[in-house]
């Protein structure tokens, strides 16, 4: 339970909302076959943020590197710091964008320290840890920039469920929703799952082929290729 020292309004409660920005950068993803996901972000008070982004890259019409010129270009964004390529459609990109008028600045201003975003077709979709006597405040102040769809509150009770929320939404869980097919991690989990990991009383290829109902061959190639994914992603950060 949450302690007995925190007060009713000062419990965390956990906010979804989507939101269609009216100026910023991520406008314009609606001219693009992408998905992008927040990785990492540093605030320049007044100034800028800093933000590096997993971004899954499925546009025929243009490269990536076109994209984010061009934004610069129209002034959306002021620095590309880093477009670098993972491992196929998936890349890491980092550059410096605007504050003012922006959702993170309201999240400072609100002093709500942790939340994830993802973008897509000009969407931005935001998960957030906030207390309740800030989430009032900090919708309002949303209505300037954006139009706000579906903004929910589920009231936390538990430690416990702070914790999910966070160990639940990482940077290299964030990749693999990004990288991996359903198929692979379908067998990938299932791998898991059945022991074809453990150093003891594994099981075997065979045995996962058959709880998947595919040939081995086929479970094989997509074991590996998850694993070489998820390597290549740690490794390119390291």
């Amino acid at each position: 339970m949450i302690p007995e020292g925190l007060s009713k309004v000062s419990e965390p409660a956990l906010i979804s909302f989507r939101l269609k920005h009216r100026s910023d950068w991520t406008l314009w993803t609606r001219m693009t076959n992408a998905y992008f996901i927040s990785a990492a972000w540093y605030p320049i008070i007044d100034y800028a943020n800093v933000e590096v982004i997993n971004v899954k890259w499925l546009d025929k019409g243009m490269n990536i590197h076109e994209y984010f010129t061009r934004l610069s270009k129209r002034g959306l964004i002021y620095d590309i710091g880093l477009v670098k390529k993972i491992t196929g459609s998936i890349y890491l990109v980092g550059f410096m964008g605007p504050y003012k008028n922006t959702v993170r600045e309201r999240l400072i201003l609100n002093n709500i320290p942790y939340f994830k975003s993802s973008i897509h077709d000009g969407f931005q979709d935001w998960l957030i840890l906030a207390p309740l006597n800030k989430v009032s405040d900090f919708k309002e102040s949303l209505r300037s920039i954006g139009r706000l769809i579906n903004f929910k509150i589920q009231h936390i009770t538990s430690i416990r469920d702070v914790a999910r929320v966070i160990a639940g939404n990482n940077n290299l869980l964030d990749y693999i929703k990004l990288a991996l097919t359903n198929n692979e991690l379908k067998a990938l989990r299932n791998a898991w799952e059945l022991g074809y990991f453990n150093s003891r009383n594994r099981a075997t290829l065979s045995e996962v082929s058959a709880a998947l109902n595919k040939d081995k061959s086929t479970v094989d190639r997509q074991i590996k290729e998850s694993i070489r994914k998820i390597i290549y992603y740690i490794m390119s950060i390291m």
